[in-house]
């Protein structure tokens, strides 16, 4: 009997001073208790993905290219940790990835949807055999652009996007007092400017004063140059005072190099 008495005496130190404690606090401290113990069960039970998951994806924007269906195949890989686990900003970034969309803002709408805005990529240019320059000089990759094969296209290092962008604005401007136009613009490993024109003609601009190079293509162009378009390959531009030309091959002969 005395094992059993020292026992119970051991069990029980919390229970007895619960006992002395709980009436000299009152009721209304034990009701706290009750509802900060309730609370923590339902707060639980919310983020619980089987509580509350998310049954509505809302997909919002002006787009011609992005398929809402993929928006939704994106989040549905989310879906697991239901409408209040779920992190907004992880959902945002994973959209983001899809090759036409420029921008996307995620947010809850109780009680179980997310509602996702979108702004689309446009294309200004394309860039090298698969991608597309958007007007801000930003890459991306759609799995088809072929409809786009009306744009001209920019080639060069990955990181130079907004470089060879600007570039090309700045030289089809030039152009355009003789109607011509660029439709293929590169900067290769050298960083060497070389324009091909809507007539064919290829234009080597060097890495250095390619403006002023061809401002000077510019001034030749009606007085030299024009008659003799069709037959001309290549232009160098890269003389200091001068330029050279590479005519089209000849049946049986071999292209010559006229400087000027």
């Amino acid at each position: 009997m005395a094992n059993k008495g020292s026992e119970k005496q051991q069990q029980s130190p919390l229970l007895d001073a619960l006992k002395r404690w709980l009436p000299r606090v009152g009721g209304g401290v034990l009701a706290l208790l009750v509802v900060a113990f309730v609370g923590e069960r339902m707060a639980v039970e919310l983020v619980d993905p089987q509580t509350m998951q998310i049954k509505s994806v809302q997909v919002e924007g002006m787009f011609e290219q992005v398929d809402p269906q993929d928006v939704k195949r994106v989040v549905a890989s989310f879906s697991d940790q239901g409408f209040l686990g779920v992190d907004v900003a992880t959902v945002k970034l994973a959209i983001e990835t899809l090759p036409w969309v420029k921008q996307a803002s995620v947010r809850r709408v109780w009680p179980d949807a997310l509602f996702i805005s979108l702004a689309e990529q446009t294309a200004a240019a394309r860039w090298g055999g698969r991608g597309l320059v958007s007007p801000g000089g930003e890459l991306f990759f759609p799995e088809d652009n072929e409809m786009f094969t009306h744009l001209p296209e920019l080639a060069g290092p990955a990181s130079d996007g907004v470089v060879v962008l600007m570039q090309y604005r700045q030289l089809d401007e030039m152009l355009a007092v003789h109607d011509l136009t660029i439709v293929r613009l590169e900067q290769d490993e050298r960083r060497a400017w070389l324009v091909t024109l809507n007539s064919g003609v290829k234009l080597l601009l060097g890495r250095k004063e390619s403006e002023k190079r061809l401002a000077r293509f510019i001034d030749i162009y009606p007085k030299v140059l024009k008659a003799w378009e069709q037959a001309i390959d290549e232009v160098d531009l890269r003389y200091p005072n001068g330029f050279a030309v590479r005519w089209h091959a000849m049946a049986g002969n071999e292209n010559e190099i006229a400087k000027s």
